[in-house]
């Protein structure tokens, strides 16, 4: 037993120094039955101990409850109620608190007990120096009631306090379920429905699921549930749950206890996942509740889950309602202004082919035009070349008849005068040597200045010819430079037209590949975004089948009716309805009631 304290010591009042008498006169002169403070103080003792000799259940106001060694001092004053007035110090182990707490399995308090009105077994004594007091042997049933709101209250306000009660609540949902972890009891009735739930899933492709089995009552339950739900919310396969169940379905509200825990409220509350509650109470929150997605019941927190799964597949469709009507609203915006683009750009390449066409026309016209002077040229300078060629032809004739007439002349004159002058015949034989000599004279001077006509007429001939060929080379170089000129033109007008188209072309091609790149993206997003509904949708539907009333009834359920089809839902209207039918999976049975 653990060491009793005594109560806190009060200063005990002086004693008054009386004036010095004689003692033996003082005590003849007391009255008869006088005794001493002792006496008195152990004749108080004894009273207590004989009239109060077993503890006795006491109503009474906690004033204050003050730490004290191994255990707490309670001050304790009439209760409001009662109308008296008194006042006891009693003395409360902590064996007593701690029996409290195993009944409970809540972490009572024994400072809790300040303010509150309590009955309280007490059992009295009396000290001659203290005074009276007392233990508490037993706190009455009930009071830990009050003890467990004031110590879950007192949780509640620290997680508050430290921003850990809405935490959870502020974590963001997944958009796609996909991996779920569930805590739930050893072989609990509500894990059994939700068990078959997420089996029923996992077959249609909706997800994956692991389950933790841990105890939820008992001494050690609350450290259990703790190193479960950390457990629970580390790794699944290499990555993180999408959403932590805890389930429990129905039982005791004095099971609960370990759901009040402050520890498994902190892990809860400080979980990297959302964490969804589904303790089977729907009128009783716990910290854990308050700390996490509360719903009610386990069938709710698949309904939850369950919603989850199917909110992608509503976004998907509309979102692929959203893109095929931006994907038409876009081409048919941009419809307009490629027409109109394409009709600028044609225009501008007609344009800029018209006026090269033009000026190429116009160089060409140049072109022939110098071609038909140089040709005009040429015929001219052929036609004096051949004049001259005629004038030299008709000149050398001449003056070779007119030297052969003068020498012919010339022989005749020397021979008659030969004839008349025959007796100087000496002389005369002389004169013809010199006349000879003056013939063949003649004769060289014909030839020579034949040959001077004939080569002046040459050379001016070959003179004018090489003139005209000089000419003519000279014009035909210029017609050259000139059709160089106006073909380097014509050139560049067909390059500026060939660079025009090109870039005509290349424009259109380029936008073109763009809005062919942009109707392939939107059709690869819209392919890939129908087909994440297609997925999800089918994920759902395998959901809602799953729910299937039909299958329900499968599992043994059974649906009541009353003779019109409508629904019995409680004893009262089955009653009321006396003529019954049950719906089974394979068929209907009509029954009736009988008191």
């Amino acid at each position: 037993m653990p060491h009793e304290p005594t109560p806190a010591r009060r200063s005990a009042p002086p004693r008054p120094s009386a004036p010095p008498t004689d003692t033996a006169a003082m005590i003849s002169a007391t009255p008869p039955g006088t005794v001493t403070l002792g006496r008195l103080l152990a004749r108080a003792g004894e009273a207590v101990r004989v009239g109060l000799p077993e503890p006795m259940w006491v109503l009474a106001a906690v004033a204050a409850a003050k730490p004290a060694r191994g255990g707490h001092t309670l001050e304790l004053v009439e209760a409001e109620a009662s109308g008296a007035s008194g006042q006891l110090r009693a003395y409360l182990p902590d064996s007593a608190v701690e029996a409290l707490r195993r009944v409970t399995g809540h972490a009572i308090i024994a400072g809790h007990l300040a303010g509150l009105t309590a009955v309280l077994q007490l059992r009295c004594n009396f000290d001659a120096r203290w005074g009276l007091s007392a233990r508490v042997t037993a706190l009455a049933p009930g009071l830990e009631t009050s003890l467990v709101a004031r110590a879950v209250e007192a949780a509640r306000a620290r997680l508050r306090a430290e921003g850990l009660l809405d935490r959870q609540r502020q974590l963001p949902l997944p958009r796609d379920v996909t991996r779920v972890t569930v805590v739930h009891p050893h072989d609990a009735a509500g894990w059994a429905d939700v068990a078959g739930e997420l089996r029923r899933w996992a077959a249609a492709g909706v997800l994956t699921f692991r389950s933790m089995p841990v105890p939820f009552e008992g001494a050690d339950a609350a450290a259990g549930l703790a190193s479960a739900v950390g457990r629970a919310t580390s790794s699944f396969d290499g990555v993180l749950p999408d959403l932590l169940l805890v389930v429990r379905g129905g039982g005791a509200r004095a099971g609960l206890a370990p759901l009040d825990d402050e520890g498994l409220a902190r892990a809860i509350a400080t979980a990297p996942v959302p964490i969804i509650t589904g303790i089977g109470h729907a009128s009783d929150s716990t910290l854990a509740d308050d700390v996490s997605l509360r719903t009610d019941t386990p069938s709710k927190a698949l309904a939850f889950v369950r919603e989850l799964i199917v909110q992608p597949a509503r976004r998907a469709r509309i979102d692929y309602a959203a893109i095929l009507a931006a994907a038409s609203g876009g081409v048919d915006r941009a419809a307009p202004r490629l027409a109109a683009t394409e009709r600028l750009v044609t225009a501008e390449a007609l344009r800029h082919a018209g006026v090269a066409s033009e000026r190429l026309h116009r160089n060409w016209g140049a072109v022939r035009e110098a071609a038909q002077q140089a040709r005009g040229q040429l015929a001219r300078l052929d036609d004096a070349l051949d004049h001259i060629v005629a004038d030299v032809a008709g000149v050398l004739p001449l003056h070779l008849g007119r030297t052969t007439s003068e020498l012919a002349a010339l022989m005749e004159a020397i021979r008659a005068r030969a004839r008349r002058d025959g007796d100087r015949a000496d002389d005369g034989a002389r004169h013809l040597d010199v006349v000879a000599d003056r013939a063949v004279s003649l004769l060289d001077t014909a030839a020579t200045t034949l040959l001077t006509l004939g080569g002046a007429a040459k050379a001016a001939a070959v003179a004018k010819v090489a003139r005209a060929s000089s000419e003519l080379e000279a014009l035909t170089q210029t017609v050259r430079e000139r059709s160089q000129r106006h073909v380097t033109s014509t050139d560049d007008g067909s390059r500026a037209v060939a660079t025009i188209e090109a870039a005509v072309a290349e424009t259109c091609r380029a936008q073109l590949v763009e809005i062919l790149r942009l109707l392939e993206a939107i059709e690869t997003a819209v392919d890939r975004r129908l087909a994440a509904a297609e997925a999800a949708l089918d994920r759902a539907l395998a959901t809602l089948d799953g729910a299937d009333p039909a299958n329900i009834l499968r599992r043994g359920f059974v649906l009541v009716m009353d003779g019109q089809g409508h629904l019995i839902t409680s004893v009262a209207a089955a009653t009321a309805a006396v003529d019954l039918v049950l719906s089974l999976a394979d068929g209907m049975i009509a029954v009736r009631l009988t008191t």
